[in-house]
This record gives structure tokens, sequence and C-alpha cells, in this order.
């Protein structure tokens, strides 16, 4: 099986290549001669070799039509897609003979064919390797080339030269013949005619037949190394160490700068671009462009070894160049660094100016101030006046005034070769990180403690901490109608207008109080960078603030410049930054829901990603265009006018499926027949997938979805796997698309339908017996239960129903017989005290028995209504508390309203809600009357869903709550103090509850809630 090596962050970190490691990228720059110096600033160069202390030679380079990058090593074969590579020999893949692969083609059907310097030829077609048998007309030997002919049939060269046809074994001779140290060497033409080199002489292949060319000019005297077909037609060719173009019948260029050794050229290579590249056996490789620029590269200036061996070009214009020593990778690059000899000492570039000539003064983090012009540094320390080598401010006027503000030396002027603070600058105390001339010539000046105005030798303290919260001036800027505008660390935004200042926080609008950059727009928008919250336009008074939400990439925003196309250009801890001014509007409007970044990186160039932030001057448009950068590592440079974008669509692979961690052979799948079928019991997927796009690999995004879980797309990021955790038996559909670093989608992408098998107990069939005999025995489970339940029923409604029958028996009884001798205790108690008029002792017993008589009655009439089973219902205990309620307060004088609904629903009560309803209604009425000094009392009842409100309220005196239930009763309130007790465990016994809401001299309120079983 294959074995998947470790991944290759891009230019990024170390990572791995199937045993190749990325070791740096190196900068090389253009030279406007012909001289072979070592380039330095418009390609960049990165090399790619085997583990430290092993060599790793690349033998051929080739890029598939799925987009791959294929490597032939004397160690196996690599397949490369960008990040991850896989590593092919005949340890770990069946039907590949063996790993020493010298060369590579494919063939117009797709089919990789992969030669071996032992003499044998593999094909590899659908994902299978396949050892091709040879006829007993190859002669063996090192298979040096395969090529196809016009009619496509399949050529191989061995190393004796000679060349083999697949088809039927047919052999030729290259021209003189050839010896493993007279190598010929094949090129092929875009309409697929091989052109043949060797001994000198210069031959095509055409129906078989090897026939010799006759260059026209050229003598028997010419020797000729090397011929490449050009893109337009003719010919490069290499003869009597003159490298020259042959185009319709004549000579039409010279490549000056070309090796002169005899030999020397290993290959040839035309880009699309028009560059040709020479590879050479010792010098390393010539790189000459259509402007006529000669560029060298060899190992001391960044590549892997001086021996080139093979050379190619992929889909995006990205040269690989494969070494002695391994694999290296070539572009043109899009940023340009300027740093001096020594590098700024290490220190950061925090602030800097640049000049109509492209001069420019610099100022670092602890290595002083750099002046840069005509290509030459210098430098200016304390020895020059600068007392403070923190840098932090470098401005020079439209008058070519020098300013410069610093960490701890207040703010300087240059004087000659000298740099001082004159006159009143000198009480310029507090660090100096922000400086900016206004329109009129005047010097704004920002500190870590406040804002100054510095205007003919005046200094003007303008707003510290006085008028300020967080005075920290960390960018100014002025718009057109003369506003000056300032951020601040800490204090949000500040406007000046006038004499008036006014100040802006994160709670009144801005995306942050942390503003470290502003740029103001010819239209009155003002644009605000912050440290911590992205990028807020403030238009027309309105503030609106874009963050990664919407598609920012970075949250730290150090500078914000114009192109002058409609662009902005943002420096940020993620490299450099560009979006449209007309796509930035219509997100911050809400037109749109996210904007489309460019993004420059160290893929573009940047010798660091991090641009320094928060001091001003910082990134500037010069006067040719060009835009410059502060970062960590330099100054970066930028040219809007060449900006490129990849629009090359990046080929989408499903490359690794597992189950369980066990690998899935994919190659079994056809989406349009037979799905991938998993075996059951799999539960956990990891499906591994490739955006195969070579110039910033990791800014390749996907997206995927599994039809048959998900509908919508998932947004993977960067992420190259998807991981689902169990996946129930069915049809899937796994589909993941990609886009390229400039955000260019391939929408097509790659699909892999698979299915899960079901155990037997999780088919269809199964479930349905299973489902039927379930519902069967569940049916007869149900109906029996049922019945029971029934039964229990009618057992418990017939025992209900005895039971009131007993209660309406004991009512009747109690009314009938205890009843009527209370009343006749009434009556001869009332006899009675007429007989013993006069006697006041016996009087008084009489009157005892008679009221004693009527309050027992009074209370058999209570317990007659409790028991009664037909009182058992919300409408009877209303009806019978609003009775009791107004005859109980009328009796003491207390006006009585009641309130309570005129439909009540017919909820059924129990005896024992009834009752103790009635005691605590009771109890408060009692409470009332001995208590409160009421003149009125309102009682009133509300419905809920599964619940009745009563409430007791009256006017009278209230009381404190918390002494009477925290503290010692009051005796003199509440009687013998257990009245508010005595209600609240009568409403908890029936699921109640009770409250009280009074205050002394306030009335009091109580309520009482109960819940029922009826909604």
């Amino acid at each position: 099986m294959l074995v998947s090596k470790a991944c290759w962050s891009h230019w990024n970190q170390l990572g791995r290549l199937g045993g190749i490691t990325v070791c740096g990228f190196l900068v090389v720059a253009n030279l406007g001669s012909t001289e072979f110096k070592p380039a330095r600033e418009s390609f960049d160069i990165w090399e790619v070799e085997e583990d430290a202390g092993q060599q790793n030679p690349i033998t051929a380079i080739l890029q598939s039509s799925d987009g791959y990058l294929w490597l032939g090593t004397y160690h196996g074969l690599v397949r490369f897609d960008g990040v991850r590579s896989t590593v092919f020999d005949s340890g770990n893949t069946p039907g590949l003979q063996n790993g020493l692969v010298t060369s590579l083609f494919e063939s117009s059907d797709g089919v990789l064919w992969i030669g071996h310097e032992t003499g044998q030829l593999t094909r590899y077609a659908t994902g299978l390797f396949q050892p091709i048998k040879l006829g007993s007309t190859w002669p063996g030997g090192t298979v040096e080339t395969i090529t196809a002919d016009e009619e496509g049939d399949l050529w191989m060269l061995n190393d004796t030269g000679v060349l083999f046809r697949l088809r039927d074994g047919t052999t030729a001779t290259v021209p003189g013949g050839a010896s493993p140290t007279r190598k010929a060497a094949v090129t092929r033409s875009a309409t697929g005619k091989p052109w043949i080199v060797c001994n000198g002489q210069v031959a095509t292949l055409e129906h078989g037949d090897v026939v010799t060319c006759q260059i026209k000019g050229s003598g028997p005297s010419d020797y000729f190394d090397r011929v490449l077909p050009s893109r337009d037609g003719g010919l490069w060719i290499l003869a009597n160490q003159r490298l020259r173009k042959w185009h319709a019948g004549g000579w039409t260029a010279e490549i000056d700068g070309c090796p002169r050794t005899p030999g020397a050229i290993s290959g040839l290579l035309e880009t699309r671009s028009g560059s040709l590249l020479a590879g050479t056996l010792r010098d390393g490789l010539y790189l000459f462009t259509p402007a006529g620029e000669t560029l060298h590269f060899s190992r001391t200036n960044g590549l892997s070894h001086d021996w080139v061996r093979a050379l190619c070009e992929d889909h995006e214009g990205n040269v690989w160049v494969g070494t002695a020593a391994g694999l290296d990778g070539l572009r043109p690059r899009k940023v340009q660094m300027l740093s001096p000899p020594d590098s700024f000492q290490g220190c950061g570039v925090l602030s800097f100016s640049v000049g109509g000539d492209s001069s420019a003064w610099v100022g670092t983090e602890g290595a002083g101030l750099y002046h840069y012009q005509g290509g030459q540094w210098s430098a200016f320390t304390e020895t020059s006046g600068v007392s403070n080598l923190f840098v932090w401010s470098v401005l020079e006027t439209r008058a070519k005034d020098l300013f410069v503000g610093t960490w701890g030396g207040g703010l300087l002027v240059k004087r000659g070769d000298r740099f001082e603070s004159p006159g009143e600058l000198g009480g310029i105390s507090a660090p100096v990180v922000c400086l900016y001339e206004g329109k009129g010539g005047e010097l704004w000046v920002g500190t870590i403690s406040g804002l100054y105005r510095y205007e003919r030798g005046t200094v003007t303290r303008i707003a510290g901490k006085e008028r300020l919260a967080f005075p920290d001036i960390r960018a100014i800027t002025e718009t057109a109608d003369g506003t000056i505008w300032f951020g601040m660390s800490g204090g949000g935004l500040g406007r000046l207008r006038g004499e008036t200042i006014e100040q802006f926080t994160k709670s009144q609008g801005p995306g942050s109080d942390f503003i470290i950059c502003l740029f103001a727009d010819t239209d009155g928008t003002l644009w605000i960078g912050t440290s911590d919250n992205g990028l807020t336009r403030l238009k027309n008074g309105q503030f609106r603030n874009l963050s990664a939400k919407q598609g920012l990439p970075n949250s730290v925003i150090c500078h914000i410049v114009e192109d002058g196309a409609g662009n902005l250009w943002i420096g940020s801890h993620a490299g450099i930054l560009r979006a449209g001014k007309d796509d930035l509007n219509r997100c911050a409007d809400g037109a749109i829901q996210s904007v489309h970044w460019l993004g420059y990186g160290k893929a573009e160039g940047l010798a660091s990603q991090t641009c320094s932030g928060g001091f001003q001057p910082g990134a500037t448009r010069a006067t040719d265009g060009r835009i410059w950068f502060p970062t960590a590592k330099g100054l970066a440079i930028v040219d809007p006018a060449n900006v490129s974008t990849n629009k090359a669509i990046p080929p989408v692979v499903i490359e690794e499926m597992l189950a369980d961690g066990q690998a899935v052979d994919l190659h079994l799948a056809n989406p349009f027949k037979t799905p991938l079928q998993i075996p059951p019991g799999k539960q956990r997927f990891e499906l591994r997938y490739a955006g195969l796009s070579f110039v910033s690999p990791d800014k390749v995004r996907f997206r995927c979805r599994l039809i048959g879980l998900e509908d919508q797309w998932t947004d993977a990021g960067t992420k190259r796997v998807a991981e689902y955790s169990y996946l129930r038996p069915g049809a899937y559909r796994f589909q993941v698309i990609a886009c390229n670093n400039d955000g260019l989608w391939n929408e097509q992408g790659a699909m892999l339908a698979f299915t899960v098998l079901p155990h037997s107990w999780q088919t269809w069939w199964f479930k349905t017996t299973s489902g039927t005999s379930l519902a069967v025995t569940l049916g007869a489970g149900v109906f029996w239960v049922s019945r029971r339940r029934v039964r229990r029923k009618l057992e418990q409604s017939e025992r209900q129903r005895a039971l009131e029958r007993e209660r309406a028996r004991i009512a009747r009884d109690i009314h009938d017989d205890l009843g009527a001798s209370l009343t006749r205790i009434t009556m001869l108690s009332q006899s009675v005290r007429a007989e013993v008029e006069g006697q006041a002792q016996a009087t008084g017993d009489v009157d005892q028995i008679y009221h004693t008589a009527r309050e027992l009655t009074r209370a058999m009439d209570e317990i007659v209504w409790a028991v009664n089973p037909k009182h058992d219902t919300l409408d009877s205990l209303v009806t019978y508390l609003g009775r009791f309620a107004q005859h109980f307060l009328s009796t003491a004088g207390v006006r009585c309203r009641l309130d309570v609904p005129v439909y009540l629903p017919s909820w059924a009560l129990t005896s024992e809600v009834r009752h103790n309803v009635f005691l605590a209604l009771k109890e408060a009425l009692h409470n009332v009357i001995k208590h409160a000094a009421a003149t009125e009392v309102r009682v009133s009842l509300q419905l809920e869903p599964g619940a009745f409100i009563l409430v007791v309220a009256d006017n009278g005196c209230g009381f404190d709550l918390e002494s009477q239930t925290a503290g010692p009763i009051d005796g003199a309130r509440i009687g013998a103090g257990n009245g508010l007790s005595n209600m609240r465990k009568r409403l908890e016994e029936i699921g109640g509850y009770c409250e009280w809401n009074t205050e002394p001299g306030e009335g009091t309120r109580v309520k009482f809630v109960i819940k029922t079983d009826d909604s």
C-alpha cells in the first residue's frame, strides 16, 4: 500500500516531501546587465533536499494532467500535492518493480510511464502500477528518456543510444550512436515531433525512422549540443557554444551569457512567460528573461547543487529544478525586500519616509536611523546626535526638513550631519510615536501622553490627559475639510475641529479603543485600523466594522494605503492584504456578506509576515506608484501595477479514505456504476483530499459535504481531512471543492460515492421481520396492560363512588341527627332564659349555652359542607367562600368586596383541598378583623392554567412581615402567633403556597395559590 509522509508547510516552516525537506528560501535580484552576479530581488528560489546528511538526486520531474507533481529519484517515485507527499517503492507498492526511477512521461491518454535504471518499464493508471514486458529486441540499459512520436507511439531511449518502440519492438539508433559517456538528448515539440541530438548532430523521429536534419546556414564543423522546440514553432539551438533561436528559416535571436564550455548544458526549458532556463552539469542554473536580463543560480545563492538534472514548469508557472542534491523551486517574487547589509542589526523597521528619488530614511527598534540612497546605506547613531536608538517616527517634510521621534530622546531635527532638539522642540520629552505634516505645512506630533502642533518654531500642546482619556496618540490624518483626526491606543478616535476636541470610544461606534492607523479618503471617508478588531469605516457620521466575519484574514491592521486604482493595501500581522474599495464599501453597507482579499506572505517574497504598526509615518505610496511597508525584517515594496492573480483553477482530488484507521482502496470506486462498499461495523471515517495548487499551498481553502448526512457545505478552511465519527449504514457521496491562493474556486471539485453496508440485524428485511414481531408482541402487551388499566380504573371509580356515598351519608347523618339536637339545645336555651330572667348567674350560663350551640351549629355546617361530595367543585368552593366572607366581615362591620369571574370552569376539587382553602381564608379574615383595623376587604379569584389564585387584600395598618416570620411572634399583632405558619402549612399540604405583601401602614395582601389537576 501507499505510504503517506508528513506534511510540508510551504515556505513557512520545516516540513517533509517524501524524504524531502523544505530548507528555506533565497532572495535574489534582477541585474541590469549580463554580468553573472547573484540576483537579489526579482526571483525566489526555495531549496528542497533530502534528510540531513543524505543526498537525494532528482532524476525526473513531471506534472501529470490531474495536477500532481511526480518526482523520479533513486529511492522511489514521489507524488506531491503541495502539502503532503506519498512515496511509492517496491516495498510498499505492488507492481512497481524497483525504486530506481530515471525517466517519466505521460501519454495523451493520461497514463504515467516510469523508466528505471535497470532497464524496466512500469505503467501507472487508475491508481494501479503494472510492470510492462519488453520484447527481445529491447537491449536493456538505463531508460534515459520516454517520449511519443506524432502518431502517438511510445518510444524509449537507453543509455547506449538505442530507441525502442513499445508497440512492436522496432529499434533505431541515434545519429552517430551513443555510449554512457556520450549521451543523446531527446525533446518533443508541441505537435509531438521528437528531436534528437547526439554526437553534434540533429535528427527527428519520423514514422519510426531517425532522420538527420541539416540546419540552414550551418556547416560541417558546427557541433550541436542541444535543441529545444520553442513555443512559437521555432527551435532554440545550442551549437558551437552559442545559444540562438531558429525560426522561419533564419536566426532570430541570440542569448548572451550562456556557458561556453562544451557539454556544459544539461537541459533547456522555455517558460510560458518567454524566459529560457539552462541547467548545467557543474555551474547551476541560468535564467534568461525576455527583457535581456541574465540570472545565475548556484550553490552560493540558494541552489541545492550545481548539477541540474531536470527542469519542469507546472500549470501555474512555478519552475521546478531537479538537482543532484534534491528539488528546488523558482518563480518571480511579488514583494521586494530592502535591507542594509547588516539587516538593521536584526531589529524591526518601525517608521520610514520615502523621498521622490526613492531614497528613504528608516527608523528601527534599537538600531538607530538609516538612510538609503542610490543603492547605498548610511547609519546614524549616538555619534550623529541620535541619542536614543529606538527611532519610532521619521518624517521628511515637503520643505525637506527631517524630523525624528525617539523613545527616550524626544523629537530631533536634522541640522547638517547631526540631529538635535532646537528651541521649543526640546520641551517634548515624552516618546514620540507619530508625526504628520498638515496641509498648511504645520507639524502634528503624537506622543504617548498627548498631541502637539509645531508651527513656525512654536510648540503648542493641543491635548493631554486633561482633555483626553488615554491620550496615547498613534495615528494622525487630515480630511479635506481641515479636520484633524487622531487614533489612540486605548482612547479610541479623536477629532479636532478648530479648538474643539471630541473623543469616540468603542461604545460610540469604532470597532476598538486601540486605533493604530488612519486613512482619509478623498470622498470624506475615514478608514480606521485597530490593533485587535480589524477595520472600521466612518462615513457620513456612521461607523461600520469589518472583521473576520466579513472575511478579513487578520484583526491587526497596521497600515492603510490607497494605490490610486481603487484598492486599499493593508499591512497586517498576516502579511500584506489588498481589497477593492467598492467591495469594502458594499460590505460595510450590508450589500455583500464578505470581501475577498488578495494576500501577500512569505510565498510572495515577504521575509516576515508581521508588519510594524502603531508608528507613523508607516506604509506609503511613493511617487513611482510602488507601496512601501515596514516589517519586522526590513522594508517590503510592492508594485500594484505588476499585481497578477493566479488564474489556474486548482484540480481537486480525494487521496485517501480510512475506515476505523484502515485504508480503503479508492480505485474500486466508480461513481457512475457501483460505489465503494464499506464492510459492516465501520464507524470512524477519514477522507483526505487535496487542492493541487503549488503557488501557495498553505492558502488553498476547501469546502466539503457528505450527501446522505448533510446538505450544506462546510467551510473546512485549509484543513485537508474530513472526519466523521459515526455513519449509519446507507449510501453517501462525499464532495469537496477548493480555491487557490487568490480565491478562484474549482466548483466541480471531486466526488466519492460509497455505501456503508449494514450488519444482518441492520438490513431492511431483518428490521421488517423484527418490527412485525415486535409490533405483535407490543400489541398483545398493550392490550393486556390497557385491559388491566381499565379494570383498575373501574375498580377505583367504584371505590370512589362508595366513598362518596359514605361521605354523603355521614354528612346527612350529622346534619339530621347532630344538627337537630343542636337546634333543640338552642331553642331550649332561649326558653330557659325567659324563666330565669333576673338571675344574673343563670342568665349568663344560659347565654353561654346558646352561643356555644350556635357556634357548634356553624362548625357542623362547615364540616357537612366539606364532607359532602356534591360540593367537590371550584364553583361550589367559590360560592361558599364568598357567602362566608360577606357574613363574617359584615358581622364585624367591615365592607366586603368580591371579585370573582362570572363563568367558572367545572374543575373538580377534593374535600381536603376545599377544607384547607376554607380554613386558610377563614384565618386570613380572622387576622383582618382582629389586627388590621381595616374598613374594607377585597376577596378576588384569578384563574390560571392548572391553578387558581385567591387573594385577600385589606386597607388596614399592615405589619412588618420580616419581624413576624424571622423573629419572635408579636402576640399583639397575630394573637397566638400561629396564623401565618398555619396558613402556609395548610397550603403546602394541598400542593400550593401562600405569599404576603405588606408594609406597616400600607395594608396587607395575602395570596393563596392552589394547583389543580385540571387546566
